[in-house]
């Protein structure tokens, strides 16, 4: 049985005339040209609409080294730490950057929302106190014996000197409400019924009127005042 091929073999193709060459070169040299001009109108279109964006349209739009300078000033750093971090050849193609509009909307929103948050006190040291405060009180209400063993009845965590577990209950009563002062208001609604005379009279001598005798030992006195 013969191997290999029989025939001819192959023939190289001429290819296209060069006119048809020509043809294809110019469609193509025109369809990079309108790529092209594509690509600047559409970049130009999200410049101008950067101001406008908000922080999730711009996180999917933005170049990543943009993005990047926003964050890194976001986080303290100045232009040069920028332009060393990012790999700007100089600290001023880094404060370039920190003039592009995308980076100057992304710090903007990113401090609104802070300022947001701290309002509703939800960052910074108010939130913190807020996420501590249930394990605080905790402690604070096994202190002051709020909390025994179901077996032996044993009060747990309460502290050890009565007047420590006093306190620790005192505070306990007062941040639940169940502790109202009340001798204020009782002090107002005193003042109230008394005549523009016995103002004048308690304000330079501290003495009650003698009608208030019922209520004198529940507000303070010139006894008090000493």
């Amino acid at each position: 049985m013969a191997s290999g091929r029989m025939g001819p073999g192959v023939i190289a193709h001429p290819g296209a005339p060069p006119d048809v060459l020509a043809e294809r070169v110019a469609a193509l040299q025109a369809a990079a040209k309108r790529s092209h001009a594509e690509k600047k109108a559409a970049a130009r279109a999200w410049l101008e609409g950067c101001s406008a964006m908000s922080l999730e349209d711009l996180r999917r739009s933005t170049p990543a080294r943009l993005w990047s300078v926003a964050m890194l000033h976001l986080g303290g750093y100045d232009a040069a730490a920028i332009a060393r971090a990012i790999g700007y050849t100089t600290q001023q193609a880094g404060m370039k950057a920190l003039k592009h509009p995308a980076v100057v909307r992304i710090v903007a929103l990113v401090r609104d929302a802070q300022v947001e948050r701290v309002l509703r006190g939800e960052y910074g040291v108010i939130a913190q106190a807020k996420a501590a405060a249930p394990t605080v009180m905790e402690h604070v209400t096994e202190l002051a014996g709020g909390r025994k063993d179901k077996t032996t009845g044993e009060r747990l965590g309460r502290a050890r000197r009565d007047a420590d577990a006093i306190r620790a209950a005192d505070l306990v009563l007062t941040t639940s409400g169940d502790k109202v002062e009340r001798k204020a208001l009782l002090h107002l609604h005193v003042l109230e019924q008394l005549s523009d005379q016995e103002l004048e009279a308690f304000s330079a001598t501290g003495a009650w009127p003698e009608r208030l005798a019922g209520v004198v030992g529940l507000l303070p006195g010139p006894a008090d005042a000493e």
